[in-house]
């Protein structure tokens, strides 16, 4: 009897095992067959590929602040020095606290060029900005909902980007007890079983794990069922392909919850570092 038990508690060990390397690996392998933009390095470089020989195009014609802002995420975890580009969008930051939507200081309606300002820069630790101001104009963008829009002043909250949104609380001192943070989790609880996506719940344990919440197994569950044989993942339930949008969020998720660990935390614990290291051989 005590065999047949020790077999079968051996063969469940392997089975989970499988299941893990299913989830992370034939990802990583489908992501490594396309052509790479930053998140896919991003994604990459979390599953704990090694992406220095990567290729990535530089984006130093581009008026657009967020082409900057998504640079740094492949960049960093290649090793490069992003002092410059982070530069360039701290002195994008206007007087209301906001990042500009340009990357000469003008445009003040697109949230996502603030959300990802404040991401990027705590990802390079460059973050000598005017972070009491940055969260002020978050705070005063968050739609009666809870949620954050795409646009300034829009009535239509996005799941998505109310995700990013709490990433961005989260950098800026804010946690799970404060009331913006409660309204934003509870905003999109309410409205993602109308308008789920992998990429959406894939943002949501993005931003769970940064605010250090618990991530419920069966969010994670559904997360899963977005993935197909090949290790991609599709951007809706109905659709038969995977797509590499999706793929690199669901790669991104399922690390940051099976590591327990932010993806956004462990770039900034790199770039301190790395910063630490340039400045004492200076």
């Amino acid at each position: 009897m005590r065999k047949i038990i020790a077999l079968a508690l051996m063969v469940f060990m392997l089975f989970t095992s499988f299941s893990f390397a299913l989830d992370v690996n034939h990802t990583a392998k489908y992501l490594e067959k396309k052509k790479l933009d930053e998140w896919g390095i991003l994604a990459l470089y979390s599953y704990g590929k090694d992406v220095k020989n990567k290729p990535l195009e530089k984006v130093d014609q581009s008026i657009v602040t967020t082409d900057y802002e998504a640079y740094m995420m492949g960049a960093i975890p290649k090793g490069k020095d992003v002092s410059d580009y982070a530069q360039k969008i701290i002195k994008t930051q206007r007087k209301t606290g906001k990042f500009a939507d340009c990357i000469d200081g003008t445009g003040q309606d697109l949230i996502n060029a603030h959300v990802w300002g404040v991401i990027s820069l705590y990802a390079a630790n460059k973050e000598n900005y005017d972070k009491e101001k940055a969260l002020k104009w978050l705070k005063e963008n968050q739609n009666e909902d809870g949620g954050f829009s795409v646009f300034v002043g829009a009535p239509n909250s996005d799941i998505d980007l109310t995700s990013m949104g709490l990433i961005a609380y989260s950098i800026l001192g804010f946690n799970k007890e404060h009331e913006e943070v409660k309204k934003a989790i509870m905003f999109i609880e309410k409205n993602i079983d109308k308008k789920e996506s992998c990429e959406g719940l894939a943002y949501y344990i993005l931003a769970r794990t940064k605010l250090g919440m618990e991530v419920e197994k069966k969010l994670y569950d559904r997360l899963l069922k977005y993935q197909l044989r090949d290790g991609s993942f599709k951007h809706l339930k109905r659709s038969s392909k995977g797509n590499y949008m999706a793929s690199w969020h669901g790669l991104l998720a399922v690390k940051d919850y099976k590591d327990q660990s932010s993806i956004f935390t462990r770039l900034h614990d790199f770039s301190k570092v790395k910063n630490e290291k340039n400045s004492l051989q200076k």
